[in-house]
């Protein structure tokens, strides 16, 4: 049976997309076969110009002109690894981008209806580890991700100022859905608030050191593939490690 992780966050600029990718590329390259899906259309990852291009968008499955099957082009070849990924982008069009932005409810309803058929579809493939990147807050599409998810990995940036955005995402939503979660600390520098403290009372999984390489080339590489030592990439295998250990992932 295909896992479903849900990477999400409360607000914008975490890092979530980075650790995203680079998780999916870890589990491919310790042999589980992945499917990663951009499903972020207001924000869409760029990302998609390492892998090969897709001819059709996540934003045509929630418009009802094709499955999800349609959209997911096969990016082994490009990593190499033991494991096979595939990968399924937003549109980075600006005109997609602000169409999605204008949709109504009418809109998001059918919308709704189509995003639930995406899990049944992809199990029904050979797929180990299904990754959902989703949108930051509260959007329909990730409300629906994270009901759907086996867990809810919750990325965030230490400070003071995130606590509050972050105890009423968990409180509000996971909590309330019974969801099983962790929550990662990126981009964290030592003397720093953490947030994943045990005087939070926040079921924490680790904390990511921030990395100036990671700022700089964060969106356009995958460090779990090109600087596999690096000490982002270390701590990437490092939290796949914990949350197999969590979903009992052999």
């Amino acid at each position: 049976m295909s896992k479903i992780i849900t990477i999400h966050s409360s607000k914008g600029g975490t890092g979530k997309t980075s650790i995203a990718f680079n998780l999916a590329c870890a589990y491919a390259i310790s042999g589980k076969n992945v499917c990663l899906l951009d499903m972020d259309m207001r924000t869409p990852s760029s990302f998609h110009n390492l892998f090969p291009r897709p001819k059709r968008w996540f934003n045509d499955v929630l418009n009802g002109k094709c499955g999800i099957n349609d959209i997911i082009v096969d990016a082994t070849d490009e990593i190499g690894s033991e494991g096979k990924l595939y990968v399924g982008y937003s549109n980075p069009d600006i005109g997609a981008i602000r169409d999605i932005s204008g949709k109504d409810r009418i809109w998001q309803a059918r919308a709704l209806k189509n995003l639930m058929t995406i899990r049944p579809e992809l199990i029904r493939s050979d797929i180990d580890m299904i990754l959902l990147d989703t949108p930051p807050g509260t959007d329909f599409i990730s409300m629906n991700s994270i009901v759907a998810s086996d867990y809810v990995l919750m990325v965030v940036k230490p400070g003071k100022c995130n606590l509050n955005c972050m105890k009423q995402m968990i409180d509000g939503v996971y909590s309330s859905l019974g969801k099983n979660y962790g929550v990662v600390e990126n981009m964290y520098h030592k003397g720093q608030l953490s947030l994943c403290g045990s005087e939070v009372g926040i079921p924490s999984i680790m904390s990511i050191p921030c990395s100036c390489d990671v700022s700089v080339n964060g969106n356009c590489e995958v460090f779990t593939l090109t600087r596999t030592q690096h000490m982002f990439s270390t701590s990437i295998f490092d939290l796949m490690d914990k949350i197999s250990d969590v979903l009992e992932i052999p």
